[in-house]
């Protein structure tokens, strides 16, 4: 019987562990987060409401790792972030309704990394108020731009966190099947 237990629990964790390391259907494991990304142009409400249908947000850096990883994998998928803002991502970032104070998307809270590239944010046309991620000004970073501007877009989920250390229920609570 503690055999059949001990098994029981070794399979769970087998189990409970495979999912931390997978994304949902359509998503693509980057670093710690899982990512979709659509390469049609949208603007960025539009881009914003199709992340959010999938459960997700669209992308916000959490360092320069983060972002790295995040560069390298677009390349991959075919953006060639080589015509400055032209060649532009949507991610979770904008002003809207805040004066100029860019805030997340998601919980209107101050984002802790924000790699602006040079001489910006510029506002230079009126009402720049969502933010692109490009390699503009010769550096890759958030630029702020129309949301009107359509860009494709990278929405994302956290990893699935599942803890390390498992639990094995009591034999009691399951049935037991012969075979």
């Amino acid at each position: 019987m503690a055999s059949r237990v001990l098994l029981g629990c070794s399979l769970l964790a087998f189990f409970v562990g495979m999912e931390a390391q997978q994304c949902p259907p359509q998503f693509t494991r980057v670093g710690k987060k899982c990512y979709y990304v659509d390469l049609t142009k949208a603007n960025w409400h539009v881009a914003d409401r199709s992340c959010r249908k999938l459960g997700a947000e669209l992308v916000v850096f959490d360092n320069e790792h983060d972002m790295l990883l995040t560069i390298g994998y677009l390349k991959k998928l075919g953006i060639p972030f080589a015509d400055e803002w032209r060649h532009s991502v949507w991610v979770g970032i904008n002003c809207l309704g805040n004066r100029r104070n860019f805030r997340s998307a998601k919980t209107e809270d101050i984002v802790p990394y924000m790699p602006w590239v040079p001489r910006q944010p510029d506002n230079f046309s009126p009402e720049e108020d969502c933010v692109g991620f490009a390699n503009y000004n010769n550096a890759y970073g958030y630029h702020d731009i129309e949301c009107k501007v359509e860009f494709p877009y990278v929405c994302e989920i956290p990893e699935i966190n599942v803890p390390e250390d498992y639990f094995c229920l009591k034999r009691e609570l399951f049935l037991e099947a012969r075979i």
